[in-house]
This record gives C-alpha cells, structure tokens and sequence, in this order.
C-alpha cells in the first residue's frame, strides 16, 4: 500500500461546491479522500477516477447515520469519511447517479443546525476569550495608560499576549465568515437557487496557512521568551554594579539622625537593586534601603528611601515613559483610597494633592505627589521627573529628607 498524502484544503470549509470539487479533482489525480478535517485531509494514492464526484451533506447528531448511509448508497453514493461537527462525505463513480440534492428549498432546512453549532460556538469563545484577559481588561479599566505602561516595561511579554490575543480573534474571526457564508447559502437554498460551481482553489495560500500561522508563530514567540526571560528580576548585591545613579539611606537622612542602628540585623535592611530590561526600556532599576534611626534624644524610628529607574531605548520616549509612571502611581492610589480603613489594613488617606508641577533645576519634567494618611504626623512627598533619557519616581520615609535626597540625586544623575 502507498504511502498516505496529506494535503492542506485551498477552499473555506462552508464552502461546499469548492470542497466537492477539489475532492473530485485530487481522485482524477490519483488521491483519493480517507480523512478529512477543517485544515488538512488525507489521501490514498491509487489509480486516477476521473469520473468521481464526491458530494458533502450536511452532518446529523452522530458523526455516523447509517440509515441516510444505506439510503444513499442504495442511489450510488457510498459514505467515505465525516468532517466533524459539518458534513459527511460521499463519493459516486457513477456517472448516472442523481445528485444528493435535488430541491433546493428541502437541502436549506439541514443548514439551521449547522448555523446553531455556529451560534453556540461563538456564545462560548467569546466569554472565554473574555475571562482569559479580565486582569488586562480590569487594569485598562482601572488605568487606561497600564497597558501602554506595561508594553514599555515589559515589551516581549506582552508581544507574545498579543498573539495570544491574535491568535484567539483568529479564531472568532471564522466563526463568524462561516455563519455569515452559511446563512448567505441558506437564504440561496431557501430561495430555490442551487449551489452554484466553485472555483476558488488552487489558492497561492491556502485557508490552513492562515490558521496554523499564528499558531506556529505564537510558539517560536513562546520559545524565544522562555529562552531569554528579559524581563526577569537580576539582583546586584555587588556595589561595583551600582554605577546608576542613587542615593543611600545614610546620605538622605537628616541632621538630627544620630546614627543607623546596627546592633539588630532587621535595623537596617538593605534591598538588594533589582535590574529588569525591556526592548523599549532596557534599564529598570528599583533601589530601596529601610533601616531603624537612633535620633539624637535616644528614640528610634523608622526610616527608609525608595528609588525607581527607568531609562528608554529612545530619549524621545521618556515624557511618554514619565506620564505613563505617573497615571500608574495614581491609580494604586485609587485602589489605595477605595480599600482603606477595610479590617484597618489600610489607615484612612486624608490628604491627597495628586501630582502638581514641582519648579527644581536640574530636571527637564517635576511633579510632586502629597499624601497623609490618619496614622501620620506629617504629610509625604513622592516626586516623579525626567532628566534627560532618565524617567525616576523617589519617595523617603521617617526622618529621611525627601528634598535633601532629590537635591543629591539631581547632583549624581547630571
């Protein structure tokens, strides 16, 4: 026995006369039909039948009706195979054999199931493509700039979530040409106008191209982000790493500050840096330092200094960089707001100015964030600027100087 062909099918799968006619070409050829599927069908070589016509009809509740079978073969036609879920198929080599269907109006009436598959297909894809992004569809809900954010930030992983969303449109997409075409021909039938010849294959690209292409890309995509990981976290617990510009917890700190307790370890936590790249960003850098103070009358109090860093690909980015940093700082504080005093997690916030123009030298773009929760004696400070291709967000807490740190900051990032 030969070797089985496999072939990709050139027509739409509603469309009924190109597939018959494809089907009786490839048995003039020497192929003849043993499988069939929506993308691929298989072939067994053999002689050439150029007088075979193959007939599709459309499928019942089962992927086998023997009854319809047994009545058709008794008019010439024997069953070959079943497209699941849309037709069965026959094949004839009698050239006096009547056609399937003879009344166009009567062939019509088999077309509603085949439309209410459809329908209840895309009544199920559509919630589940909406389930799959909800956290996506929440946060641009939330933040309409997080996804322009997080597409900076993280500019590989979310390539590879736009296939993943191409790839599921693709899928809709079908669905809905295929009821469209199916009720196009249904309304034909209906109207007593029998299907008419096909000739839309041979295609320079067949219909399967277009169906497993984004599948095939969207798994190279999925191997080259596995491979390189970009936007994983790289710790630098070497100093001789730091030549980014920062300012240490002992510098921002103010003249009444005594000393840094470090008689606990837990008195004086150091974060390591945290490096993450992106192809647009390829420099995002978290420097946080948080330690225990001994202020000069012997109390001590908690004090800390956080930095983000972030450097665009292209200096031009960096204002669009910068608004995006802020409408995400905004919207934790709306989350913040949303949930504080929820079983006293989260203090009451009772001052809020959100983010004003801040005039310092130094900085192409300044604006600064105040905030004072129930639980604070004082008001904080959170600045978010830009110099140059650096975009930065600084904030300190405790007796840390918030305006001594940015004063140093602006020096080491000139």
């Amino acid at each position: 026995m030969k070797k089985a062909v496999w072939k990709m099918l050139p027509v739409e799968s509603f469309d009924m006369r190109g597939l018959e006619e494809w089907l009786s070409a490839m048995a003039a050829r020497g192929l003849h039909l043993a499988k069939i599927g929506e993308s691929f069908a298989r072939f067994q070589p053999g002689p050439p039948q150029a007088g075979a016509r193959y007939a599709l009809d459309i499928t019942g509740p089962t992927d086998i009706e023997r009854d319809r079978n047994e009545a058709y073969a008794q008019a010439g036609w024997d069953y070959v195979t079943t497209l699941r879920g849309l037709y069965y198929v026959y094949r004839t080599l009698d050239p006096d054999a009547p056609a399937l269907h003879t009344d166009p109006v009567t062939q019509s009436f088999t077309f509603d199931r085949l439309l209410r598959r459809r329908l209840w297909a895309l009544v199920l894809l559509i919630p589940l493509i909406l389930f799959m992004f909800r956290n996506e569809l929440a946060a641009l809900i939330d933040n309409p700039w997080s996804p322009v954010l997080t597409f900076l930030l993280k500019t590989e992983g979310c390539c590879l979530y736009l296939v993943l969303l191409i790839f599921y449109i693709a899928a809709l997409i079908p669905l809905f040409r295929q009821r469209r075409a199916l009720k196009a021909l249904r309304k034909q039938l209906a109207d007593g106008i029998p299907l008419e010849d096909s000739r839309r294959w041979p295609r320079r690209v067949p219909r399967a191209v277009a169906n497993w292409g984004p599948i095939v890309f969207m798994g190279f995509a999925l191997f080259v982000w596995i491979w390189n990981n970009p936007n994983a976290a790289q710790e630098l617990p070497n100093p001789a790493d730091w030549s980014f510009p920062h300012v240490t917890l002992e510098q921002a700190v103010g003249p009444d500050v005594a000393s840094l307790a470090a008689e606990d370890p837990y008195d004086f936590l150091l974060h390591w840096p945290a490096l993450r790249r992106s192809l647009l960003v390829p420099e995002q850098i978290r420097w946080s330092q948080y330690g225990g103070a001994l202020l000069e009358d012997g109390s001590r109090q908690e004090c800390g200094i956080m930095l983000d860093l972030y450097r665009a690909r292209f200096p031009d980015m960096s204002p669009l960089l910068l608004r995006c940093v802020q409408e995400e700082v905004l919207a934790r504080w709306r989350q913040y707001e949303e949930h504080s005093g929820e079983l006293h997690m989260n203090p009451e916030l009772v001052e809020f100015s959100g983010f004003l123009p801040a005039d310092r030298p130094g900085f192409d773009r300044l604006a600064v964030l105040t905030w004072r929760t129930a639980d604070m004696d004082a008001p904080r400070k959170l600045y978010a600027g830009q110099a140059g291709g650096l975009v930065f967000t600084l904030t300190c807490s405790g007796p840390a100087d918030i305006d001594r740190a940015l004063a140093l900051f602006q020096e080491v990032s000139s």
